[in-house]
């Protein structure tokens, strides 16, 4: 029974940044259960804080500049694969946010066969910009070789990019993905991040586990045993998932992959958070012992580990750029988001889960402040100024993370517009674009995994999580790679300058 209730508290003290994600009311029930003093008297009778400091969502996309419109050339299809590869390019340019896609059944009149040539003049006549043609061929060596060109048809007849690449079927998703993050580095001036994972944990029966699933909302997976506690799941060295594990409860431990390998910490409490630098060099931990924990951070396996923290109750810690630190700290007066040991977010409010975000227009921080009944999503820059809100009166949205392109936000809502509850993608700079990529039936925290739903739909994803991640990384897998790159959690996300990385042919980009 000791060793249940040490479990319990720890696991409470994990918890606690998810249960101010959800409401102000699970808050106050999560924060009970911690071995802090409660506020005095005076401080529970004030009212809240001023929401306007957060700023209003214009909902209407105004405040964004149109979006130039492309068309993808309807192709008729000949293989399994070139099916796929044609919904898999369509559905990541619209989801990019960079585009207003036309739908398929707007193409000009005619059959579209792979040696059809391409006539601008029809597309134009429609108002298209940009136009797209992605297909799939199986080679005589049992490759599928997989061909893009994109053309602006305002600059004549001729395409402005052209890509191609080989695939073995079993990763046809994957190579796909790659070719759709070619064509927006060669449309956009950055290369998108589709071809990444994501990874989060979610409630399983009495315990949670830790789940995968492709950037559009494919592959749901588990990545850890059953039947455990696992918590705050992140990308490690050589691509492998790590996560806090708790077993018979016993405290947290730090552990890789779907076998749960320790990584052995010096520094005695239990771990229920964790993070690595991008580049894999460093390790950060939110250790908590007794009744506070604190941030360490030192060398990827572990060792070296010092002290990087000193506000109470320490939890979720993130690496940006530069080797900037952020996390979540607080106690009577409120959670608040802290970078580099200085507090960024709006004081008064129950601020959790931090993300940076390497935009194309500078450096982010993104986290959850709750408000009223929910949550929403807030941006600021490394010193808390420029506060930007990204969502509001759409339920609690929680656990922020951005693509490896820096463009992109998934989020997890418990909205009952749109489509309702589930993970969420949004570019940063124009979140009325939002676009639900998997489904749920219940708030943050609670629930268990659904089926898996083949199609175009893609799958049910668990009702989400108590934390996400995404990361991208680069190069860590070729064109050619016959792994089966989703189940061992390799993932890659291709540069222009490296086009010729991976034995695959080199991208040619033309004058526009």
């Amino acid at each position: 029974m000791k060793g249940q209730r040490a479990h319990r508290t720890a696991a409470a003290v994990a918890l606690f940044a998810c249960g101010l994600a959800v409401s102000g009311a699970t808050a106050q029930t999560t924060a009970a259960a911690l071995p802090s003093p409660s506020p005095p008297a005076a401080t529970q009778a004030q009212p809240g804080p001023d929401e306007s400091v957060l700023g209003t969502v214009q909902v209407t996309g105004g405040a964004a500049a149109p979006l130039p419109k492309l068309a993808i050339v309807p192709v008729v299809t000949t293989i399994d694969e070139d099916t796929t590869v044609q919904l898999v390019v369509r559905k990541d340019l619209d989801l990019s946010g960079q585009f207003e896609v036309d739908d398929e059944n707007a193409a000009p009149k005619g059959l579209y066969l792979h040696e059809t040539p391409v006539d601008p003049a029809p597309w134009r006549a429609k108002g298209v910009e940009i136009l797209v043609r992605a297909l799939a061929n199986r080679l005589p060596s049992g490759k599928i070789e997989l061909l893009a060109t994109a053309y602006l048809l305002g600059h004549g007849a001729a395409p402005v990019f052209e890509h191609r690449s080989e695939s073995d079927a079993a990763t046809i998703r994957l190579s796909a993905h790659r070719m759709a993050d070619a064509l927006l580095g060669a449309l956009s001036g950055r290369p998108g991040g589709f071809a990444s994972h994501m990874v989060y944990s979610g409630r399983v029966g009495s315990g949670r586990q830790i789940f995968g699933i492709d950037a559009d909302g494919f592959n749901l997976h588990a990545e850890s045993p059953a039947g455990d506690t696992a918590l705050a799941p992140t990308f490690g060295p050589e691509g492998r998932v790590y996560y806090a594990l708790s077993h018979n409860f016993e405290p947290f431990r730090v552990v890789s992959g779907a076998n749960a390998k320790v990584l052995p910490i010096a520094v005695p409490g239990s771990v229920y958070g964790l993070a690595f630098s991008a580049d894999h060099a460093k390790l950060a931990l939110a250790i908590a012992s007794g009744a506070t924990s604190r941030i360490y951070t030192g060398a990827a396996d572990g060792t070296g580990l010092t002290a990087a923290s000193t506000a109470s109750l320490a939890n979720h810690p993130v690496f940006g750029p530069g080797g900037k630190l952020a996390y979540v700290a607080g106690g009577q007066t409120g959670q608040r988001i802290y970078v580099d040991g200085k507090p960024i977010s709006p004081a008064g409010f129950n601020a959790s889960a931090p993300a940076f975000c390497d935009t194309p227009n500078g450096l982010l921080v993104v986290f959850t402040v709750g408000v009223g009944s929910g949550a929403d999503l807030v941006a600021t820059d490394t010193r808390g100024g420029n506060i930007q809100r990204l969502t509001q009166n759409q339920g609690a949205n929680s656990y922020p993370s951005c693509s490896p392109d820096g463009r992109l936000l998934s989020f997890f809502s418990t909205r009952k517009s749109d489509k309702g509850p589930g993970l969420y993608i949004a570019p940063i700079a124009n979140t009325s674009r939002t676009r639900r990529i998997s489904r749920s039936s219940a708030s943050p925290c609670a629930g268990k995994p659904s089926p898996r739903e083949r199609g175009r739909g893609g799958p049910h994803a668990p009702p989400p999580p108590g934390g996400l991640s995404l990361e991208g990384v680069l190069d860590r897998v070729t064109y050619t790679n016959e792994e089966n790159a989703w189940s061992v959690v390799k993932i890659a996300v291709p540069r222009a300058a490296r086009a010729g990385h991976g034995g695959r042919q080199p991208a040619r980009r033309l004058a526009r």
